[in-house]
């Protein structure tokens, strides 16, 4: 239930790096925003990431022409190499793609549209410590993940902006109320200090998403409520052999550390 459509034109694309990777896609959304020297700005651009099984479908797509797309919505963690601090962004990943034909004349831009639905447990709401950003709501659409201390991972928590009438309604709501979302998905063009760089940046084009609609929901899906149980390597499924006692409790010590981050 946490997927997005979108009719866009295609900027840029990233073919994978090796067969049966995955692929990027940079699409425009909405007509050009002005620009500014602030860390953080909304742009109409989103990037895609691409499939292998999708992979011959995009090579065939030209560069500036315009598509059809439809995928699924994820939340990603990422990690600051300098600071190490970590921040939560959302990840949109295609099931679908195929041209489009406009059917209008003059400006496209002003009429290409996307859209997002989600469906979760409403984890908290975060306000501004000033006037003039946005609100945060973040929504638990998959189980929870242990963090590996990595730069990039998966989590099954996404962030949304709100506004306004949004923001009044989320404060009805509490932790754990099952919640159907909707809104539209956005560009954020973050600019992250380079490590050993002082002074220097570098750019880094991320999914935001911007509620609109929100309102309770009967039901979630049940894999949301399951554990999460990271894939074994192939090595440690084929060993049989029994565990000492020590082995056993340094396992279970680990796993009880993971359950409490």
């Amino acid at each position: 239930m946490n997927v997005f459509i979108a009719h866009a034109q295609i900027l840029r694309k990233e073919p994978p790096k090796e067969p049966g990777r995955s692929g990027l896609m940079v699409l425009k959304v909405g007509k050009n925003k002005r620009t500014t020297d602030a860390l953080i700005q909304s742009v109409n651009q989103i990037i895609v990431r691409i499939p292998g099984h999708l992979s011959d479908r995009a090579a065939k797509l030209p560069v500036d022409s315009y598509i059809e797309i439809f995928g699924h919505v994820g939340g990603i963690v990422r990690r600051s190499q300098v600071s190490g601090e970590q921040h939560l962004s959302a990840e949109l990943v295609a099931n679908n793609i195929q041209p489009a034909t406009p059917m209008i004349e003059g400006n496209i831009e002003k009429h290409l549209f996307n859209r997002f639905i989600a469906v979760g447990l409403l984890r908290g709401v975060k306000s501004p410590e000033k006037e003039g950003p946005p609100s945060t709501a973040y929504l638990q659409i998959g189980p929870d993940r242990p963090d590996l201390g990595r730069s990039f991972q998966h989590t099954g928590v996404i962030g949304m902006a709100a506004f306004g009438r949004v923001v009044d309604r989320l404060v009805e709501y509490s932790a754990g109320t099952a919640l159907h979302v909707e809104g539209r998905v956005t560009g954020l063009l973050r600019k992250i200090p380079k490590p050993g760089a002082e002074g220097g940046f570098e750019e880094s084009l991320e999914v935001g998403l911007v509620m609109d609609r929100v309102s309770p929901t009967a039901m979630v899906a049940e894999r949301m409520l399951t554990p999460f149980e990271a894939p074994k390597p192939a090595a440690e499924r084929q060993d049989t052999t029994p565990q000492s006692s020590a082995e056993s409790e340094r396992q279970s010590a680990t796993a009880a550390d993971q359950a409490q981050s």
